[in-house]
Parts: C-alpha cells; structure tokens; sequence
C-alpha cells in the first residue's frame, strides 16, 4: 500500500528561511510505501529543492534536484528514496519498504532567489502490523477452571479490552512484553470457574491498533477438550507468552482455554 502526503508553501517577503507553518503528522506501516509531495505556489525563481530528515535534532540531507544538477539522491538512502515528481514548483520522494528506522520528521526546502528559502515540514510515525496470538494453553480432562485469552504483538503495542456479560465483568489482567523490534505483545487474560456459563453468555475480545480494530467473538465450542495440545509446545513454559524458536504458529486466533483443575 502506498501513501501520498502534500504540503502547499507560500512565500514569506522577508526572512533568510522561512519554515512553513503548516505541516503534517502520518502514519505507515512497516514494509509500505510513502511519498512526500510539496508545492511552493508563488512565481519566485526556484534555484534548488533539498530534502532533509531530522535525527535527533540534526538535519541529514536525503536528496536534491536543481536545473544544473539534476537529480541526486545522498549516500544511504539510494534505493531506498527515490523522486517521484522533479519540478522547481512541485517536488515530491517516495520512501519504498518502509522500516522503523525512517520513523521522523522530513523537510522540504525551495532555495529561491532573491527571498532565500522557505521549508515544509511533515512528520511520520511507522507502526507494526498488530498480529493475534493464539493461546499456548490446552484443556484438560477435568472439571475446569476456564481460561479466556487473548494476545496481540505490534507497534505501537495494541490496546486490548472486552465485551463481557454482568455476571462475569472482572478486570482481567494484562502483561505487557517489549521486544526487540520495538515492537510490544499485550496478554490480556483472566479465568472463571463456571464454563457453563461461559457457553452461554457471549464473550467478545476487542483489539484496537492501527492497522486493525476488531472485534472477535470467542468460540464456545473451544471448550472441548484437547482441542489445543497441539499448540502446546509452541510455546516456552519458562518464558510466559514467548514461542519457541522455529516454532510456526497457527493462524492467528483468539480461543477459549481450559486451564486445568481447579484446586
């Protein structure tokens, strides 16, 4: 999926460089494309347009595009950036497979003669897909304490509440594991001592996260038994919610689990 922001600049009278009062905040995710497009909308003579990304507070040049020189895109960022529309007016670059490293604010600046420069600025946030993570736990053959589970991983860390009947509503509890990617798993769960109230009543998992809010209805037939020891040695029983390596996890879901005995 491709993104297209646009910045209009006018022209301040006075001022060495003039930066713009409007500016924009997107966001993408991780593997996108985005281009930036900006358009100074006076007749002054343009004599180059440079694109800069801030990092932490200083300005590194992307790339540049004048009459004389052409096109010139820096050093680190060929393949990565590339123009989409080369005019002294109207300039726009493309950001292609988009990492959390081109998280930032970018600047458009028109060197004009005689007014000098004025700039646009767009600020991008770059999130990861929220991703369902199936329970690791199985039933067992017993009467039940029942479980309700339900994960997602992605950033920013997805926020995760519950539809639930009267008679059950209690604050489940939540775990928040950081990764290495930045990206963060959010474990939402809690347990009830009835399943056949549980069968009855319909229970609901809501996930909100940019890139996907859904509302998912947890099955009542997941109460059968050993309907998810296969999913049990996915995961690694010394790191709570953290899948084995080389393991490939189901497709993703959101189950009922049996917990075990109660005691």
């Amino acid at each position: 999926a491709s993104m297209v922001i646009v910045c209009i600049l006018t022209m301040a009278l006075l001022s060495s460089e003039k930066q713009n009062d409007w500016h924009s905040f997107t966001s993408v995710r991780v593997g996108g494309n985005i281009t930036f497009s900006c358009q100074l909308v006076t007749k002054e003579d343009v004599l180059q347009v440079t694109w800069q990304k801030e990092t932490d507070g200083a300005e590194d040049n992307i790339a540049t595009y004048s009459t004389i020189n052409g096109q010139k895109i820096a050093k680190g960022y060929v393949g990565h950036v590339s123009f989409a529309h080369t005019e002294l007016q109207v300039s726009a670059i493309s950001l292609h497979a988009v990492t959390l490293q081109d998280e930032g604010c970018y600047k458009c600046i028109f060197n004009t003669f005689p007014l000098g420069a004025v700039s646009g600025r767009m600020c991008l946030k770059v999130y990861v897909e929220a991703k369902l993570i199936p329970s690791p736990d199985k039933a067992e053959d017993s009467e039940k304490v029942v479980g309700m589970s339900c994960s997602a991983t992605g950033k920013p860390a997805p926020k995760i509440t519950w539809h639930l009947p009267s008679i059950l509503q209690q604050k489940p509890r939540e775990y928040h594991i950081k990764l290495g990617n930045e990206t963060v798993t959010v474990i939402s769960n809690f347990t009830h001592a009835n399943p056949k109230i549980l069968q009855e009543h319909p229970i609901a998992c809501v996930i909100q996260h940019p890139s996907l809010n859904v509302t998912l209805v947890l099955p009542t037939d997941s109460l059968e038994q050993g309907q998810y020891e296969t999913l049990a040695p996915c995961w690694d029983t010394a790191l709570p919610g953290h899948p084995r390596a080389g393991c490939v996890l189901p497709s993703p879901s959101c189950t009922w689990v049996g917990e075990g005995e109660r005691r």
